[in-house]
């Protein structure tokens, strides 16, 4: 088998950076995969092979570039904004976070264009578990169904099927597929995928499918038998999230944004000699090698099994005589001199070195949104569990951090184990076990960090008489403290979990750190995650706080089998200090967000920093005064990850049967659209715990369905190549002034500037658009490490033109050397399928097609929006679904006689929103008519709702409309939602009219949708 792989254009882009930047570099390190450290007089660092470093988009340039370290030849570090590839040898693929995908077989691997994976004459490829198929096709799609009657439609939709086959393939295209393998045959079978679109393959039968919906070219849909389905005259097929396909024998595969291929031969490879080591390891490896220093270093070696007495015994013959083990990760913590550590690094069972570091919290010093409540009164769900709310009763959360104070009386009676993570620190002679303390009462007598996470998870209310609970109060707890929360005592930690978990029944762990490094595979925290994962273990991480930029995600909330959490407030509204990740990543994003603004949770006995910041930062105003010693109010992402920890416990609750990895893709499938947001900001949406709750009770009730087939191809997320500044700000005001080109259909920009990490100058920068108006201003506390010395500025739909760059030393005449940095500008653009029937609308209405396009409120239907024609009132509830908010929602049985398939998931969605019914005009029961035109009072109605303007709407009720000639025509009860839905630009009127009975068109909705993603974010 053929693998080709297409590298993302990031990784051109940072290879050609670092050319520019670094010039040629003499290498005083050269790392090198399978042959350890070598050291020269040089004065550089080089990494060859390593197959584990990611480093992402202009964190690349920045991160390398300004502190003298390449990566060499084509197999190197691999910067990987869109799907998170690595390759290493000529030979292998190893995609970093592969949730398994596994091609074997191959023949050779090739890299010549952007992020793809081609397999010609395949072996063989089987995929498992998806739910829904599309299939499309510009000659049209003929199906024949089980009756023999015969239509032709412009796409397919199947929801749930049973099985698939696939013959005589023209071609296959996997996106996002969780798990591929090749193994032989020819044909392609496909059992209960998730999201396939067909388009040009020679014949496809499908056989027990749930349910069949064709599209047709006028936008309408109608359903067939789903049970032999023959489709024929289409070009191609696309497999979107899928978990269970089968290839034998077809000609050519090709895989889109693999999350992870692993070839046969690099798969060996990887088994022995050296992988990666921390660059900032590297970096203090030059500076003793450039000053002759043989200080110590306290380092992590990670092995690639568990280390032996012989691996023992290697380390005392190089001269470290202890050092502290684990039970059970393969790793030893040592303290070795740069000459002894180069020695070690070539040892063939020694997998990567990492130094010891101080992680930090991701705690900023500056309920009823996630569906909780609705999740614990579920009559479904309670009836499910013995006529009990569900409370995480029977599952235990670990919550590795600053500790846990068992004594405060939310907690009490529920904490499994309370443990103070400790060890001597590799002073003692011999390779010695970590000495921890357990069944202490209280472990967080200094911070009040952990108890504060410890109280969002399972918080009983006690001491509030109910008002501040967790969200799984019926969860067990077990408290870690990692001290200071350096390198050492959370690996302590994570292989405490490892070795004692299974017994105290832990299956979630909640780790609110993160570090300031890069991304890697071998870095020991992922290395235990990733087994934690393997055992079972849900591992949750805060997405980190370090704000706005492009390339700010913790690294350790990178790794594709961690749920990773950002921050909102209350009102789903991003917070500015949540961390994103790269613009169109698959892997560098947030898993999901959850409210982490003004938290609200226990307040530990003791110092309790946390509490003190609660007090000065956040205001503890809004808890009443007798509540005040037992809680507190914080912000940051540290917040955000506990409530979805605790929603974990309660979908294991619900079953515990479900697999992280099953976990995850139900928090990813069951989360709440934000469409205001891209990807990269917020991942698949706002958590929605009830929705969580009720697939994982109920299987058969599949929710988000329709995320793997929103993009069909309608539009593509692109960055340009990176557009790079350079110079030197010199001691005084002046500065250092220049220009960047800024293009004219720009959606975001990202402007980063990086100087050396050890650097004590402190850098800021302004950004001033083509007409001289400032737009950004960014002079940031700066903290240590080996990304620390940055500042980022995120601009959205910037003007074209010619930007000016002022780049001063905020020290000013204080500051004593000159300072070098280097600066990168990152534009993001759409690209569009072409749509055809769109230029005779205005520029305004065209911006608000594309915006819904991009957006996936609402698709084209092939290369036509048309947007005269009525949209039907299962399309308005299905844009409000994916658009504005509202919460998947689907009962036992359906609501309305003529609701089905996947229409019945926005009907029932709209339906039973928290704040009541959209659409007033219909009766539980009853009918829906989803096929009938939406009318604009409907429409008013829905959408005010939708916005959650009704308050504002039932109160204007009995003002007269004036100003409209037609108002006889609207019933005065709901006069108040047509004056607000106009006031704030939801709908509009012609000519004094507002036309109550006349249908929405699909520009208006665009339209409307476009000024409800508006107010998301005001």
């Amino acid at each position: 088998m053929n693998i080709v792989l297409r590298k993302t254009r990031q990784a051109t882009a940072v290879s050609l950076a670092l050319v520019l930047l670094l010039g040629s570099v003499n290498a005083g390190i050269t790392i090198a995969t399978g042959d350890g450290i070598t050291a020269s007089g040089a004065d550089g660092i080089n990494y060859i092979g390593a197959n584990g470093i990611t480093a992402s988009g202009a964190d690349g340039v920045l991160t390398f570039g300004v502190n003298g370290i390449t990566a060499s030849g084509a197999d190197g570090i691999t910067a990987s904004g869109a799907d998170g590839i690595t390759a290493s040898g000529a030979d292998g693929i190893v995609a970093s976070g592969a949730d398994g995908i596994t091609a074997s077989g191959a023949d050779g691997v090739a890299y010549p264009s952007t992020n793809s994976v081609v397999a010609v004459k395949p072996t063989g490829i089987t995929a498992s578990g998806a739910d829904g198929i599309t299939a499309s096709g510009a000659d049209g799609i003929l199906v024949s169904t089980a009756d023999g009657t015969q239509q032709r439609a412009d796409s397919i939709i199947i929801t749930n099927p049973n099985g698939i086959t696939i013959s005589t393939a023209n071609g296959l295209t996997a996106i996002g597929a969780n798990g591929i393998t090749a193994s032989g045959a020819d044909g392609i079978l496909v059992s209960t995928a998730d999201g396939i679109t067909a388009s040009g393959a020679d014949g496809i039968l499908v056989s027990t499918a749930d349910a069949v919906t064709l599209r047709g070219a006028d936008g309408q849909f109608s359903n067939v038998a789903p049970n032999g389905i023959s489709i024929s005259k289409v070009d191609g097929i696309t497999a979107s999230g899928a978990d269970n396909l089968a290839v034998v024998s077809a000609e050519r595969i090709t895989v889109n944004t693999p999350t992870g291929i692993s070839t046969a031969a690099s798969a060996s490879r990887q088994q022995v000699g050296l992988q990666s080591v921390d660059p900032e390891l590297a970096l203090l490896l030059n500076q003793a090698n450039q000053a002759t220093d043989d200080s110590n270093i306290n380092a992590v070696v990670v092995y690639h099994q568990l280390p032996a007495e012989r691996d023992f015994s290697d380390l005392q013959r190089i001269g470290i005589l202890g050092g502290t083990r684990f039970h059970v990760l393969p790793a030893v913590y040592i303290s070795a001199n740069p000459d002894q550590i180069i020695a070690l690094s070539r040892l063939p069972n020694v997998r990567s070195i990492y130094r010891n570091r101080t992680l930090q919290l991701t705690a900023d010093p500056a309920q009823g949104v996630t569906g909780v409540e609705r999740a614990r009164r579920d009559a479904d769900v309670v009836r499910n569990n013995a006529g009990t709310p569900l409370s995480g009763r029977g599952v235990t959360v670990a919550v590795l951090d600053t500790g846990l104070d068992a004594t405060h009386g939310d907690l009490s009676g529920r904490v499994a184990q309370n443990v103070k993570l400790a060890d001597v620190q590799s002073a003692s002679v011999g390779f010695n076990y970590p000495v921890n303390v357990e069944n202490l009462p209280n472990t967080d007598q200094v911070y009040g960090h952990g108890t504060f996470v410890a109280g969002v998870i399972g918080g009983s209310g006690l001491k509030s008489g109910g008002q501040y609970t967790g969200v799984a109060p019926g969860a067990r707890l077990v408290g870690m403290s990692a001290g200071d929360l350096n390198l050492v005592f959370v690996l302590n930690g994570l292989d405490y979990l490892l070795e004692r978990g299974a017994s105290l029944g832990v299956r979630v762990v909640n780790c609110s750190f993160s570090a300031n490094t890069l991304f890697d595979v071998n870095d020991p925290v992922n290395v235990a995650t990733k087994m934690l994962t393997e055992r079972g273990v849900n591992v949750v991480f805060s997405a980190g706080n370090t704000g706005a930029g492009w390339h700010t995600l913790n690294p350790y909330a990178v790794a594709p089998w961690v749920v990773s959490v950002g921050a909102t407030d209350f009102k789903g509204r991003l917070a500015d200090f949540s961390s994103r990740g790269d613009f169109a990543s698959q892997l560098f994003r947030p898993t999901l967000v959850a409210p982490g603004v003004r938290v609200v949770s226990l307040r530990s006995s003791g110092v309790s920093v946390t509490g003190v910041e609660g007090i000065g930062f956040n205001g503890d105003t809004n808890i009443a005064p007798g509540n005040v010693p037992f809680y507190t109010t914080a912000s940051g992402t540290s917040f955000s990850a506990p409530q979805v920890a605790g929603a974990i416990a309660l979908m294991l609750e619900a079953n515990p049967k479900l697999s992280p990895a099953e976990v995850r893709d139900i928090l990813q499938r069951t989360a709440t659209p934000l469409s205001a947001y891209y990807t990269h900001e917020v991942g698949a949406g706002m958590l929605n715990t009830h929705a969580a709750v009720l697939e994982s009770a109920f299987p058969q009730r599949k929710l988000g369905n329709f995320r793997a087939t929103l993009n069909r191809g309608q539009v593509r997320f692109v960055t340009d190549p990176l557009r790079e500044i350079s110079g030197t700000v010199n001691p005084g005001t002046t500065g250092f002034e220049t220009t960047v080109e800024m293009p004219a259909d720009a959606l975001m920009a990202s402007m980063q500037i990086g100087w050396g990490a050890l650097s004590a100058n402190d850098l800021g920068f302004a950004l001033y658009d083509a007409s001289g108006r400032k737009q950004a201003d960014k002079n940031d506390i700066n903290l240590p490490g080996l990304t620390g010395n940055r500042e980022r500025a995120v601009l959205n739909a910037p003007t074209a033109g010619a930007w000016r760059v002022q780049v001063k030393n905020t020290l000013g005449g204080l500051a004593l050397t000159p300072q070098q940095f280097a600066g990168v500008l990152e534009v993001a653009r759409a690209e569009y399928a072409p749509v055809r029937d769109v230029d005779a609308l205005t520029a305004t209405q065209r911006a608000a097609v594309y915006q819904n396009i991009r957006s996936f409120v609402m698709s084209p239907t092939g290369h036509k929006f048309r947007p005269a024609q009525a949209v039907t009132r299962g399309e308005l509830a299905e844009a409000l679904v994916l658009g504005a908010r509202v919460p998947q929602y689907v009962p036992a049985a359906a609501t309305y006689r003529d609701v089905r398939n996947d229409a019945s998931l926005f009907v029932e969605s709209v339906q039973n929103a928290p704040g009541g019914a959209l659409f007033l005009d219909v009766e539980r029961g009853g009918v829906f008519s989803p096929n009938d035109a939406a009318g604009r009072l409907t429409a008013a109605v829905a959408l005010v709702r939708a916005a959650g303007l009704q308050a504002e709407a039932e109160s204007s009720q009995s003002l007269p409309l004036t100003t409209l000639f037609d108002a006889g025509l609207i019933p005065s009860a709901l006069r108040g939602y047509v004056r607000v839905a106009i006031s704030r630009g939801l709908l509009t009127t012609t000519n004094s009219n507002f036309r109550p009975q006349a249908p929405l068109t699909r520009l208006e909705l665009a339209q409307a949708m476009v000024a409800v993603q508006k107010l998301q974010t005001q």
